[in-house]
């Protein structure tokens, strides 16, 4: 099957470079509202061991254990929350550390497929979850977790139509990153 659309690009450090300047703090600030729950119930844990340790129900060296205790996990969320984030940057740059840094993109009827040195992969146009355009670069991410980054100098109206098209098909929206 001929794709409709098809872009190759390099992937140069420099492009790689404001990618990750631009995706890690946006991936950040994203999702924060998943983390809000463990946050509030560690302020409450921590005001109700330290209520506790003034009544005297509770060693204040227990209520300092506990309280150690209940900071790890805090700390736990925030290291998972600066990884995930710095992963999620790092997957949309899959021919960064490669040899050959040239990306292929085909765009499909059915699905797209993106082709680097070491890494193929494809997904349908019903795994689109959003697409998010940048400045200098669109966003393409999939339910499956995979992400295609597109060069906004490649975009050209034709593709931006057909990108668009498809995303309103199976209502993924589009936004302004």
């Amino acid at each position: 099957m001929e794709p409709l659309h098809a872009i190759e690009y390099e992937l140069t450090s420099e492009l790689a470079t404001k990618v990750q300047r631009t995706l890690v703090p946006w991936e950040l600030r994203r999702g924060w509202r998943r983390d809000v729950p463990l946050f509030a119930g560690a302020v409450v844990f921590a005001a109700l061991i330290i209520w506790l340790g003034l009544e005297g129900w509770i060693l204040p060296g227990v209520g300092g254990g506990l309280i150690c205790l209940l900071a790890l996990f805090v700390i736990g969320a925030i290291y998972r929350r600066v990884w995930s984030a710095r992963g999620a940057a790092m997957s949309a740059l899959l021919a960064l550390h490669t040899s050959d840094r040239r990306v292929r993109i085909e765009f499909s009827d059915e699905r797209v497929r993106l082709e680097a040195e070491s890494f193929r992969g494809e997904g349908a146009w019903t795994e689109l979850d959003e697409v998010n355009v940048f400045p200098g670069f669109w966003l393409l991410q999939l339910s499956s977790g995979g992400q295609i980054l597109v060069p906004d100098s490649l975009v050209s109206p034709e593709l931006e139509a057909f990108i668009r098209a498809k995303a309103q098909q199976v209502m993924a929206p589009v936004r302004q990153g």
